[in-house]
């Protein structure tokens, strides 16, 4: 099987005690069957302090502590499964997080996630045209797309991902084009025609309002309650910034790099189901959304370094992507909210 990762993948380390927002910290976690009998099976002190602090239902779970940190979250902010086990020891979701995978017949395709500090430093902070490179892995093959149509889904992402990349015009430019380009070639593969489209210049859509998005996001379920608070403020603030504000070359690379991470992470998923648009369109939203809370803090008066522009966009795709509910209202919102008008 061949793994397919970006360019800045093999940059990606834990930055273990010095993450500000720990994984460890906040979720359930689940244990896989395979870790859970080895956990069943340690022995020692240290296995007897494991399986008192995992719970047996439907799911196998560590009982998360005070301020719902996990158990074996010490002190300074490090694993004792580690100390006391290896890494190797560690539940598939503790082991893999903050990485993905999307399986297309021998193809593997991943990445790291938004919602890792460290994860949205390197996404944004990459100055490099963004490519990916090939591996060779021992895993076998499922779940096999339509190939004419994984290949024609290939070419079109690649040239979604250029003109994306292409700074020679506003971001938000580049944004209308592609849901214009995901409209057409939604409606191309709707009427069984597989060829794909130019990218060509739209004007801008009737429905773009910020008011609507913040609207729509204000209706998804928060994952930190936080999150609410923040969105009442940054939607107060957006009502009051005058309109002609442009991103600098800076800010506009790193919307540009968060549109790529989604149109990367989500669009190839459409050859499954036939769903293309939906895909372009949650890529365009949610980088314009972020877009706008960057204009925000900008209007407050702050730098949008790369580290404040990081967070906010972790903070957004923690509330997103870590809620199948949400991901899908967001991607059903290509027909109704956002669809291009």
């Amino acid at each position: 099987m061949i793994l397919r990762m970006p360019h800045y993948y093999k940059a990606f380390r834990c930055i273990a005690d010095k993450c500000r927002d720990n994984c460890c910290i906040g979720w359930e976690i689940d244990i896989d069957e395979e870790t859970a009998c080895t956990y069943e099976g340690a022995g020692g002190e240290f296995g007897e302090r494991l399986r008192k602090n995992i719970a047996v239902g439907e799911t196998v779970s560590f009982i998360l502590g005070e301020n719902e940190r996990c158990p074996f979250l010490n002190s300074r902010n490090l694993c004792d499964i580690i100390l006391n086990m290896g890494e190797e020891s560690l539940c598939y979701i503790c082991r893999e997080h903050p990485r993905y995978y999307e399986w297309y017949g021998d193809i593997k395709e991943g990445g790291v996630g938004l919602a890792c500090e460290e994860a949205a430093r390197l996404i944004l902070g990459s100055k490099a045209p963004f490519s990916y490179y090939e591996t060779e892995i021992e895993e076998e093959p499922d779940c096999y797309p339509e190939m004419e149509l994984f290949h024609l889904l290939e070419m079109a992402r690649e040239a979604i991902i250029s003109h994306l990349s292409d700074e020679s015009m506003g971001i938000k430019q580049r944004l209308r084009d592609i849901v214009l380009y995901g409209k057409r070639l939604q409606d191309n593969l709707d009427s069984g025609e597989y060829s794909l489209p130019l990218i060509e210049r739209a004007k801008p859509f009737k429905n773009e309002d910020m008011c609507e998005i913040f609207r729509f996001m204000a209706s998804l379920e928060p994952i930190n309650r936080e999150w609410e608070g923040y969105l009442r403020e940054k939607k107060a603030l957006s009502e009051k910034i005058p309109k002609g504000f442009e991103y600098d070359s800076k800010v506009s690379r790193y919307l540009s790099n968060i549109a790529v991470y989604f149109i990367w992470r989500y669009f190839m998923k459409g050859v499954f189901e036939g769903e293309i648009l939906s895909a372009v369109v949650l890529s365009a939203v949610s980088t314009a959304f972020i877009g706008r809370l960057y204009e925000c803090e900008a209007y407050e008066g702050k730098e949008l370094t790369l580290e404040l522009c990081a967070e906010r966009a972790r903070l957004f795709s923690k509330e997103l992507e870590y809620s199948e509910e949400n991901v899908s209202a967001l991607h059903d919102s290509a027909y109704n909210e956002f669809y291009p008008k």
